[in-house]
């Protein structure tokens, strides 16, 4: 195990709501297969979904167990001695740091065939295969704004959009956007973020707007704000955004250009004793048709570009994968914060609590 990152626990959390359990008549430590998601609204779609169907399709005694967030709940499942776990999902800088630390197995590629239809490959992530995909964008509602923002400068412009702006309470991303609003161009942010100056050039940008933020640590506090009147302007997620407008009859519309876009991943657990099977089920989830059973279940994007066609229409303008969306959006950059979220985060932490 790599020394350098072994120690340090992160707590990645994208903070959504509702634990939901499949009933499946069995427990994990008994299972031929145990899955670990988080537990949320995508875990319950992915459930649903993708690992009840499997469960039905190969017969096997399939489990899906609830995770906490943070690769810390994955070391101490493991280093307790008492891990049942065959697969986990995971968030991009956990899927880094767990492989770096030797907890999951660099995957075999060529034993998923149906990668090469895959948006959004990195091959740095040796150990993960990446399953969906979400964007933190601009969100407004139309119905209380006379003219829309169409960019990160807009979110600053507090004489044009008079009132607050609601931010997740976290340095990812929010310093990405500052620099953004800036005017740094998408392809030098983490250029720019990697040096002494570009740090303090983002949190300068965010002194001008500080007066204005109100923070929010639940994607569904992002859309309450907005939807009260709260905030004029909010952070937030675009699958999000069209979910809220379905279950609520809301009418918020999103800012796509220059969007930050994260990947969640499968890994496998080392020491698994279901090896093939954990690439017999990867096979499955990637397939186009499992993949578009997500999409339609929570408006969120997947990887594999086939499974478009077979996506609800009125939700294919609101995915990160959609390539109109892409081709204005910045890759969340895993590695920059594997290595830079502790001090980043002690500086933000400071500057949030500073008056």
């Amino acid at each position: 195990m790599n020394g350098r990152t072994s120690s340090k626990t992160r707590r990645w959390r994208l903070a959504l709501t509702v634990a939901t359990t499949l009933c499946i008549p069995t427990v994990a430590q008994s299972a031929d297969f145990t899955i670990a998601v988080f537990p949320s609204p995508l875990g319950a779609v992915l459930k649903k979904a993708v690992i009840e169907p499997f469960r039905q399709a190969s017969k096997l005694d399939v489990v899906a167990d609830n995770r906490e967030f943070g690769v810390g709940a994955v070391r101490a499942k493991i280093q307790g001695g008492g891990n049942v776990w065959d697969i986990v999902t995971l968030e991009n800088v956990e899927a880094l740091q767990g492989c770096d630390e030797g907890y999951f197995i660099k995957i075999d590629k060529s034993k998923l065939p149906d990668l090469a239809d895959f948006d959004l490959m990195d091959a740095r992530f040796e150990c993960g295969i990446p399953f969906i995909f979400y964007s933190t964008v601009l969100g407004y509602n139309k119905k209380k704004l006379k003219e829309e923002p169409t960019s990160w400068a807009d979110f600053w412009d507090t004489k044009k959009w008079p009132g607050k702006r609601a931010i997740y309470k976290t340095p990812q991303d929010a310093l990405e956007i500052a620099l953004l609003a800036d005017g740094v161009p998408r392809g030098d942010v983490y250029k720019v973020l990697a040096t002494t100056a570009g740090v303090d050039r983002a949190f300068k940008k965010l002194d001008q707007l500080k007066p204005n933020i109100v923070w929010w640590t639940n994607p569904g506090q992002s859309r309450q704000m907005l939807a009260s009147g709260e905030v004029t302007m909010s952070t937030t997620y675009d699958n999000g955004i069209r979910y809220f407008n379905k279950t609520q009859g809301t009418d918020f519309g999103l800012v796509r250009k220059d969007a930050v876009t994260h990947v969640n991943y499968y890994a496998i657990i080392a020491g698994s004793k279901h090896i093939d099977t954990a690439y017999a089920y990867l096979n499955f989830a990637s397939k186009p048709q499992a993949q578009a059973a997500v999409t339609n279940g929570l408006a969120i994007s997947v990887p594999n570009r086939k499974a478009l066609p077979l996506v609800d229409k009125d939700l294919q303008p609101y995915l990160t994968t959609n390539p109109e969306n892409l081709k204005d959006a910045l890759q969340s950059d895993a590695k920059f914060w594997l290595n830079n979220f502790d001090a980043l985060a002690t500086r933000f932490n400071a500057w949030v609590a500073t008056p």
